[in-house]
C-alpha cells in the first residue's frame, strides 16, 4: 500500500474541515496556487513555519505532516519537543536522558563550570571558547543546552547589535546532512562540536560546504541551563 504523501494528507485534512483551497489560503496566508501544486505533488512540502500554520488551521497533529514531508524521526522528535516548550506544554527537563530528547539535543548538551558571574549573567567555558548564559541558580557547575535551531550562521561575524549577550563563535563546517525540510550542520570549534539546524532558505542563502569557516551566533537567552543532576543549585 502506498504511503500517503504530504499532499495527500493535506488534501484529506482540508476536505474533512470542509475548506476549499481558497479558504485554506485565506486562513494560512499561503498562496492558493502553491497549495494546489503541493496537494498535487508538483511542489515539495513547505517549510516548518508553514507546516505549523497548516497543522493549526486544519487541526492536524503536526507530527503527521512532518513524517509525510520526509522529516526523519530524530529531527521530528526534537522539533516537536521545541514546539511543546514554545507552547508552554512541556515540563522543564532535568537531564539529557529523558526519552523525548532527540540525539541532536543530547549532542548539544555540555556540563560546564562558571568562569564569571554578574547577577544572572554568567560566563562559562566550552572547549577553548566562552559563552554568556543566563543562570539563576547558585551552583558553579551546570549543564547548558544549546537548541540546534537557535544557532545562527554567517559568512562573516555580524556587527555587534544592541544586545550585548549574543555569543559569536568561530566554527568550521565538519558535516552536512539534509534532514527533510531542514539541514543539520555539524560545526567544529576549538575543543567543542556543535550541531545547528537550518531551514531551506537559510541554507540556500549561505550555501555552506564542508570545510567552510563560519561565524555562529547564539543568543544567551536561547541557551538553557540546568543544574547538575542531584545538585539543587
Amino acid at each position: 500500500m502506498r504511503k500517503a504523501s504530504f499532499g495527500d494528507l493535506l488534501q484529506s485534512a482540508r476536505r474533512r474541515k470542509g475548506y476549499s483551497l481558497r479558504d485554506l489560503a485565506e486562513r494560512t496566508g499561503l498562496n492558493y496556487s502553491r497549495l494546489s501544486r503541493i496537494e498535487h505533488g508538483t511542489r515539495p512540502a513547505p517549510g516548518l513555519a508553514e507546516i505549523r500554520l497548516l497543522a493549526d488551521s486544519l487541526d492536524v497533529d503536526m507530527s503527521e505532516l512532518l513524517v509525510s514531508s520526509g522529516t526523519p524521526r530524530e529531527v521530528m522528535q526534537h522539533l516537536l519537543w521545541s514546539e511543546r516548550l514554545r507552547a508552554g506544554g512541556a515540563a522543564r527537563p532535568r537531564s539529557a536522558g529523558l526519552p523525548e530528547w532527540s540525539h541532536l539535543i543530547e549532542k548539544n548538551t555540555f556540563p560546564v563550570r562558571l568562569v564569571r558571574r554578574e547577577g544572572a549573567l554568567c560566563t562559562v567555558s566550552i572547549g577553548d571558547a566562552e559563552l554568556d548564559v543566563l543562570h539563576f541558580g547558585r551552583s558553579s557547575e551546570i549543564v547548558i543546552v544549546v537548541p540546534p535551531e537557535a544557532v545562527l550562521l554567517f559568512r562573516d561575524p555580524p556587527a555587534p547589535g544592541s544586545c550585548s549577550v549574543d555569543n559569536i563563535l568561530s566554527v568550521r563546517v565538519k558535516k552536512l546532512r539534509r534532514l527533510g525540510q531542514v539541514t543539520n550542520l555539524v560545526l567544529s570549534g576549538c575543543g567543542f562540536e556543535l550541531n545547528a539546524l537550518q531551514n531551506r532558505s537559510a541554507v540556500e542563502t549561505l550555501s555552506p560546504q564542508v570545510g567552510d569557516e563560519l561565524a555562529a551566533l547564539i543568543p544567551a537567552v536561547a541557551i538553557r541551563t540546568l543544574p547538575i543532576e542531584g545538585d539543587e543549585g
